[in-house]
């Protein structure tokens, strides 16, 4: 349960640390984060088109259809400004989405080289070092995780576009959207299987399966259900 929560946010983290590297003002959330140019928030055309957007919604207004010719003039030029002095640069986008995944991958490297420096695959008997490794290994559960709830998408609404990072760096990189995706999922799945069935000791396999499915599924409800956004109320600047 613990570790579902630690690696989400670490996740997040790692996109954070890339948009810093390219000095963005970066902030995070429970389950994600944004970054913005800085200045943008200050900037006097931000903060019209807030205050205007902030009318629109205290007059009931949720379509732009709905306004008068003026008032979407207005708005469309607002827009149009903001856009202007503020670009969007596509290759800071790409390289600070790899940000996550990168995270979550060199934590899994981590833990095994933690099990590789203990020779954990020898032992009968773990110790808290090697279930830390293991843990850590296991962080790589995260890309199967995600592909996996991409597909049961698929089956129950029929949706096929994803915005989770790993579908973001393939469209970024001209390639199918399901290519990096795909592969990342079977990475995580080789090196969890030999993680699970090569590295613990074969007397907590059935243990650690089902109170590591339990967990995970717990952990998960647990901080997207109400503990993140109680200790989330806002997103806060990183």
């Amino acid at each position: 349960m613990v570790f579902t929560i630690v690696g989400t946010l670490s996740h997040e983290i790692g996109h954070i640390a890339v948009a810093k590297y390219f000095d963005y003002e970066t902030y995070l959330s429970y389950g994600s984060m944004y970054h913005l140019t800085k200045g943008y928030k200050q900037d006097k055309y931000v903060v019209e088109l807030e205050q205007l957007e902030q009318k629109f919604q205290d007059e009931g207004i949720t379509n732009l259809e709905e306004l008068d010719e003026n008032e979407l003039d207005h708005y469309n030029n607002l827009v149009a400004k903001i856009q202007g002095k503020f670009p969007n640069n596509k290759a800071h986008d790409l390289w600070i989405t790899i940000g996550g995944p990168a995270q979550t991958i060199l934590m899994c490297l981590i833990g095994l080289f933690m099990l590789y420096v203990r020779k954990s695959k020898q032992r009968s008997d773990f110790k808290i070092l090697d279930w830390l490794g293991v843990f850590l290994g296991l962080f790589i559960l995260r890309e199967v995780f995600n592909t996996v709830m991409a597909i049961f998408t698929i089956l129950i609404s029929g949706s096929t576009q994803f915005y989770g990072d790993e579908f973001r760096i393939s469209s970024a990189l001209d390639l199918n959207q399901w290519v990096v995706p795909i592969l990342t999922m079977l990475i995580g799945l080789a090196v969890s299987m030999y993680i699970i069935f090569k590295i613990v000791p074969l007397k907590y396999w059935f243990t650690f399966i089902v109170s590591g499915f339990i967990g995970g599924v717990l952990g998960y409800g647990i901080w997207f259900g109400f503990l993140g956004e109680l200790l989330f109320p806002d997103p806060i600047s990183f």
